[in-house]
């Protein structure tokens, strides 16, 4: 997560929240991915939580000891991982921007961009809580330190071609979406940060006032 120049602040960022990556970003002048490693990181140990949690139910007396103290370790350690990816991500971007566009969190469409089919109940649990939690975090940092946080609209941006408005249906897990008209491909979670950004400059007109070259006021 580094820090953008200092002629990037007051400027209008999107975000587009997932799997893979926790968070992926766009603005008028920069883009990029926020706690792609991290995320991964997490993910795996809530799977190894979950081999944990299934030896536990079959264990005799003697072993489930010492399983439900390694997975009580192992819980403490993603509970701290996920603290610290929010506190992260949290200060790049209320260092960076003014005004945060953050969709609405939905389980469904969040495991739908997974190429895995995310059907470990930690990792679940981890995503919707994780989310909800940055969420709420990011609102509390964002007013501390003037800054604004807004709900938006996620639909279709993540199924929608950002440059020419096709909708793909098909995309599945892929991890870039492709035009079918002009046949240029971009990471899908950069593609759904920048619908969401362009959606909200024409459902919210008072957001162009933060910007330099996207609008340009007519006299």
């Amino acid at each position: 997560m580094q820090q953008l120049n200092s002629e990037n602040q007051g400027r209008v960022v999107a975000l587009d929240p997932g799997v893979r990556t926790f968070m992926t970003f766009f603005s008028e002048t920069s883009f990029g991915w926020l706690g792609k490693d991290s995320n991964l990181h997490i993910q795996k140990l809530c799977f190894k939580l979950d081999k944990l949690v299934s030896q536990l139910s079959k264990a005799k007396c003697k072993q489930k000891k010492n399983l439900k103290k390694a997975a009580s370790r192992l819980r403490c350690k993603i509970k701290n991982l996920v603290k610290e990816l929010h506190h992260k991500t949290a200060k790049f971007l209320v260092e960076n921007f003014d005004v945060i566009l953050l969709p609405t969190f939905e389980t469904s469409q969040m495991v739908s961009k997974s190429r895995r089919k995310l059907r470990n109940k930690s990792v679940r649990q981890m995503l919707t809580l994780s989310h909800y939690e940055f969420k709420q975090f990011l609102k509390w940092k964002s007013w501390e330190n003037h800054k604004v946080v807004i709900d938006c609209n996620e639909a279709y941006t993540s199924k929608t071609v950002s440059w020419t408005g096709e909708i793909i249906n098909n995309l599945g897990g892929a991890k870039t979406i492709k035009s079918n008209s002009t046949q240029l491909k971009m990471d899908r979670d950069l593609n759904g940060a920048r619908g969401i950004f362009l959606r909200a400059l024409v459902d919210t007109p008072w957001l162009r006032q933060f910007l330099t070259y996207v609008f340009v006021s007519k006299r």
